[in-house]
């Protein structure tokens, strides 16, 4: 592959970004990445820098904006006077590899996702003028986007110092340019784990109460919070008397997602079973995200949560034709999104009674 090919792919990939999501941190924290690029080497190192950089990493999303990598990468150039440095000799490769460990700090959480690293590492060099090791320090930024559930781009340019006094004759150090374009497997999180499978049910009492239910709304007298409700009343979880919407506490999803929670499915059983005991009421599923992102971007996403919502509710027995779904994008706000637990609550669906 020449340079010119790959700066051509590099500039493609930027495009694509725009119009790629957010890589989901929280839900698959854990990545490995190949990167390929090219290489500006140090002028001093007197090299021709038209092969190819290759870079391969291990690393963990510690929230939506931090990351560490465990990496290796190396390079390969061509000494261009290597029988002037040293009259006589054969060799005429200049060899680089590093191994680091990088910190990159994601600035944004919308579709783009620039970014910032630092890393240090141990870098091996080989010429004909020596062979030996040195202490490299690196500094870079880029772009990063998600491609599909499980795979992310991310195009970076990096400049590197290595420094180890005489080992690097006849100079101290040198200073390099790396560019690519990798390719990451994200995997792991809670998008990885099965529901768990529901509590069985606790064994039936040897004596019932003698009025477990004194409103008969469904509720028993322990657990009922309305123990007063009319006759024929819907009511919630609580017992009490539902008048338009009906809150799914934690049934809240991961940032720029609408895959269910596992903590969600019990609140979520439990709607069903209300639904299936008032078989006349008629519920609008409403969906609605946060403002992070554009408004057509949260339209849809909002429509999402509320089909998952509206699909899980009916594989639990519930008729698909008692139930609408709509999203709401970010237009109805129930908490502040300047901070984690505001958006995470914003991030939600309701059940809403259109008829009864």
């Amino acid at each position: 592959m020449k340079i010119s090919k790959l700066i051509i792919a590099l500039a493609s990939a930027v495009c694509l970004l725009g119009s790629t999501g957010l890589m989901a941190d929280g839900a698959q924290p854990w990545h490995v990445t190949y990167q390929v690029g090219g290489a500006n080497l140090d002028s001093a190192r007197d090299t021709d820098d038209g092969d190819l950089w290759n870079y391969v990493a291990f690393g963990y999303f510690f929230d939506n904006h931090w990351s560490l990598d465990f990496e290796y990468d190396w390079f390969e150039a061509d000494y261009e006077n290597y029988n002037v440095a040293v009259p006589g000799a054969t060799y005429d490769k200049w060899k680089l590899s590093n191994w680091g460990v990088v910190g990159r700090y994601y600035i944004t959480e919308n579709n783009w996702r620039p970014f910032l690293s630092a890393g240090i590492g141990r870098q091996k060099h080989r010429s004909v003028l020596d062979t030996d090791y040195a202490t490299s320090l690196s500094l870079g930024g880029g772009l990063a986007g998600q491609l599909a559930k499980h795979w992310s781009v991310r195009a970076e340019v990096l400049w590197r110092q290595d420094q180890d006094g005489d080992s690097l004759a006849p100079r101290g150090h040198f200073r390099d340019f790396y560019y690519g374009l990798g390719l990451s497997f994200d995997f792991g999180g809670v998008d990885e784990v099965a529901p768990a499978p529901a509590p069985a049910p606790a064994p039936a009492p040897a004596a019932a109460p003698v009025n477990p239910d004194l409103d008969g709304d469904g509720v028993l007298n322990e657990k009922d919070k309305c123990p007063n409700t009319r006759p024929g009343a819907v009511v919630d979880m609580d017992g009490c008397e539902i008048e338009a919407v009906l809150a799914l506490d934690n049934v809240h999803f991961d940032f720029d997602k609408a895959t269910l929670r596992p903590e969600g499915f019990a609140i979520l059983d439990k709607a069903a079973g209300l639904l299936k005991q008032y078989e006349r009421v008629v519920v609008e599923v409403a969906g609605h995200t946060d403002n992070v992102g554009s408004d057509t971007y949260n339209q849809g996403l909002s429509e999402r949560r509320a089909n998952t919502v509206k699909d899980y509710l009916t594989s639990q027995g519930v008729a698909a034709t008692r139930m609408t779904a709509r999203g709401y994008g970010d237009a109805q706000q129930v908490a502040t999104n300047d901070t984690d637990e505001g958006r995470a609550q914003n991030r939600r669906v309701e059940l809403i009674v259109l008829d009864r």
